[in-house]
C-alpha cells in the first residue's frame, strides 16, 4: 500500500521515500505499519508499507523462511525506484527492525539513506526463549531446537521434511489459542532457532552504515529495557555514521495509543538527520 502526502507539503520531504516492514506474523494493513504509515504521510512523507513472506500464515504454511526476506526487500525497493525515489528510508518495526537492519548491512544499497527501527529486540531467538521460558512452554526452547534439528538435519531447506507444530503456552499462561504459536520446522529454525544469525541484529546492527534510528518503548512486554542501548552501542562502536536512541514513556510493545509522540520522534530524526 502507498501512502501519498499532501500536494502541499514539504518539498523537501516529499523526495524521500519510507519502506515499512512490519512485525512478526503481521501485515501491512494492520497495527503499527498502518499507524506509522498514515502519520509519516501526513506530515508529508510518501510511504511504502508491504507485506513480506513472513506476513500473515507464511510461518505456519512453511514460506516464511526469514533469510529469504532480503529478495522481498529488493523487489520493494525496485517499485520506489521505477516511482522516482533515490533517497529511501528502511523503517521496521519489531521483527521487521531485524530484517531492516540485516538488509541494509547485508545488500548496503545506495539509495538507502537511512534505517529508523521501532521496538527492536537485540536478538529474535533470544527474545523467543525468554518468552518462552516466561509462560513456560510446551515443549520448551530447547526441546524444540533438538526437534526441528533433528527432523530437518542435514537438508535444512528441503519443504519435503517440513511439518506443522503447535507450542502450548508460548504468548500467555492459558490453554487458549491465544496463549499458542504455531510454526513449521523451517520457519521456526530460520527466525528463531540458535543458528540463526540474520535474525541476531546485535551481530548485524555494527555493519550499517547509514544514520540510524532506535525508538524503543519504554513499557515493552516483549523487549528488554536494556536491549536499545545495547544496540547503539553496538552501532556506534561499528560501521553506523549516526546513531539516535530514544524511548516513548509508558508505552508498550505496540505504542497503544502514543502514535503522536512515536510519530514525532521518527519524523524529528528524518528532518535533523535526512
Amino acid at each position: 500500500m502507498i501512502f501519498t502526502p499532501a500536494a502541499e507539503g514539504d518539498a523537501r520531504r516529499r523526495r524521500l521515500a519510507v519502506l515499512v516492514i512490519h512485525g512478526s506474523v503481521g501485515n501491512y494493513l494492520t497495527g503499527v505499519p498502518r499507524r506509522v504509515s498514515f502519520g509519516l504521510a501526513n506530515a508529508g512523507f510518501t510511504v511504502l508499507s508491504v507485506n513480506t513472506r513472513m506476513a500473515n500464515y507464511g510461518v505456519i504454511f512453511g514460506g516464511g523462511l526469514m533469510h529469504r526476506t532480503p529478495l522481498d526487500l529488493d523487489a520493494a525497493l525496485a517499485v520506489l525506484r521505477r516511482r522516482g525515489f533515490r533517497r529511501i528510508v528502511l523503517l521496521g518495526f519489531s521483527m521487521g527492525s531485524t530484517v531492516v537492519t540485516h538488509y541494509q548491512a547485508l545488500r548496503q544499497p545506495p539509495d538507502v539513506v537511512g534505517v529508523c527501527t521501532l521496538a527492536h529486540p537485540a536478538s529474535l531467538p533470544a527474545a523467543l526463549k525468554l518468552r518462552w521460558k516466561h509462560f513456560g512452554a510446551d515443549p520448551g526452547y530447547e526441546e524444540v531446537s533438538e526437534l526441528v534439528h533433528h527432523r530437518l538435519a542435514p537438508d535444512f531447506e528441503d519443504p519435503k521434511r517440513d511439518r506443522i507444530f503447535i507450542v502450548r503456552r508460548a504468548r500467555g499462561f492459558g490453554e487458549r489459542p491465544l496463549d499458542g504459536e504455531i510454526w513449521t520446522y523451517r520457519t521456526w529454525w530460520h527466525a528463531r532457532g540458535p543458528r540463526a544469525p540474520h535474525a541476531e541484529s546485535r551481530l548485524r546492527i555494527g555493519h550499517v552504515t547509514v544514520p540510524l534510528a532506535i525508538v524503543q518503548a519504554g513499557e515493552d512486554e516483549l523487549v528488554r529495557e536494556e536491549e536499545g542501548a545495547q544496540l547503539e552501542a553496538i552501532a556506534r562502536q561499528g560501521d553506523c555514521p549516526s546513531v539516535m536512541r530514544e524511548t516513548i514513556p509508558d508505552a508498550d510493545h505496540v505504542f497503544s495509543g502514543l502514535d503522536a509522540p512515536l510519530i514525532e520522534a521518527v519524523v524529528s530524526w528524518l528532518d535533523q538527520r535526512l
